[in-house]
């Protein structure tokens, strides 16, 4: 512990004269030993310390500014003693105070570290978590967000919607948006979960990183996103894991299966009950069914027909990019994902080995079973009739595939010509 010195460059020397050495295995406990003395030093009750490495909290509670100021001001004062007398040094500067409380008129209590003054603002970062005034937790969800979509922006230059990484790599990626808006879920869940605008700045940020991986056009949903995607609203998450925090608290384990199993629940009401993401909504109706048994891998052809959102003349018609929203191979006055995928004449080819394998026109009512198979209660119980079935619906999921992918990329040709045409 004596001796030591700092190497600055390559040559210049510095001795260690106090504070713990920087970087060494045993640092973080030496610390510890060292720090403990400062919280357990005589502060009058009402008054606790808390620390995590080098930053200290001193939490008071008070019906007043003034009772504030009689606890709070000589218990900085001990403090700064101990750190005098063991050899460090606070800053001041750097010292916030906030006011947690419901009133709507108060005064803010003067606080002094070393003889200088306490700035006392609406919203301070501790550990990482904004806490504000009134617990809302507004300031954290914008800072979050913030982070959360920068990130996500700056992920999604790695994914294009057409080739790229595939599905499984695209969420392992884009999980750094997951935990950027899921820190400390366990302690702001249950007010945003009440605040309309805090949730739904919580999913915008998700979306980004939903369309990303889903291979969608900018323009789909946040809802839609992320059923396609696969990730459940960020804000049932962070209810799920508030609630595995408290079991946990009481000596119970919330399991794997259980967090999905309450996740998926609720992310089925909230679908059910949501006003966007209506054709997607049509086809996949049963999101634990598609959660256990949907692909798991979307490519963009697949997001456009699920979507709604692609080559079709009565998508680039609403966004300007066609005279008309009527169909160019047919008399259709009308040309979105159902009419071009299920009953345009002109892809009647393309559809035809689907035709045969189920024994009728393909239609909307059928992509819930060409994606996901057979309903796991409707199978048989004798085994081979299972896998027969199993097999069968393999086989058709991959025919559908290759119709849309045929429909699709000819259609998206069809359009290129045509608009270098105009």
């Amino acid at each position: 512990m004596e001796n030591r010195e700092l190497l600055i460059g390559d040559s210049d020397c510095l001795p260690v004269t106090c504070g713990v050495p920087q970087g060494s295995v045993l640092g973080p406990t030496l610390w510890n030993l060292f720090y403990d003395g400062v919280l357990r030093l005589p502060v009058p009750a009402g008054v606790k310390l808390v620390a995590f490495a080098d930053d200290v909290a001193v939490v008071a509670v008070a019906h007043n500014a003034e009772l504030v100021e009689q606890l709070v001001n000589p218990a900085l004062s001990m403090i700064c003693e101990w750190m005098t007398v063991n050899g460090l040094r606070l800053a001041p500067e750097k010292s916030e105070c906030v006011v947690l409380t419901k009133k709507r008129v108060f005064r803010d209590p003067v606080l002094r570290v070393d003889g200088c003054p306490i700035a006392v603002k609406r919203a301070v970062r501790y550990l990482g978590v904004q806490l504000d005034t009134r617990l809302s937790f507004g300031k954290h969800v914008d800072s979050v967000t913030t982070g959360a979509r920068k990130a996500a922006s700056a992920l999604g230059r790695l994914m294009p919607n057409v080739g790229g990484p595939a599905q499984c790599k695209r969420s392992l990626l884009m999980s750094v948006v997951h935990s950027r808006l899921l820190y400390g879920a366990a302690y702001w869940a249950d007010e945003v979960q009440h605040v309309a605008k805090y949730k739904n700045m919580m999913l915008q940020s998700q979306r980004c990183a939903a369309l990303r991986v889903a291979r969608c056009y900018r323009t789909v949903s946040d809802m839609a996103a992320l059923v396609l995607a696969r990730m459940p609203p960020v804000t049932l998450q962070a209810a799920v894991r508030k609630r595995a925090t408290a079991l946990r608290k009481e000596g119970a384990v919330l399991t794997a299966q259980q967090k999905e199993d309450d996740t998926i629940a609720h992310w089925q009401v909230m679908w059910d009950a949501s006003t966007k993401a209506a054709w997607t909504k049509s086809l996949i109706p049963d999101l634990r069914r598609w959660w256990s048994q949907g692909p798991r891998e979307i490519s963009f052809h697949m997001a456009q027909v699920l979507t709604g959102h692609g080559c079709f003349q009565s998508y680039l018609w609403r966004r300007k990019k066609a005279e008309n929203p009527g169909c160019v191979h047919c008399p259709a006055v009308f040309d979105d994902v159902e009419h071009t995928v299920f009953a345009c004449p002109f892809w009647d080819v393309a559809r035809a080995d689907v035709a045969v394998a189920l024994r009728k026109p393909v239609g909307p009512e059928d992509v819930s079973y060409l994606l996901c198979g057979p309903d796991p209660q409707e199978l048989p119980e004798e085994p081979s009739q299972r896998r027969t079935i199993i097999d069968a619906s393999t086989r058709h999921r991959e025919l559908f595939r290759q119709m849309v992918e045929t429909i699709l990329s000819e259609k998206e040709e069809m359009e290129r010509q045509r608009q270098r045409q105009m």
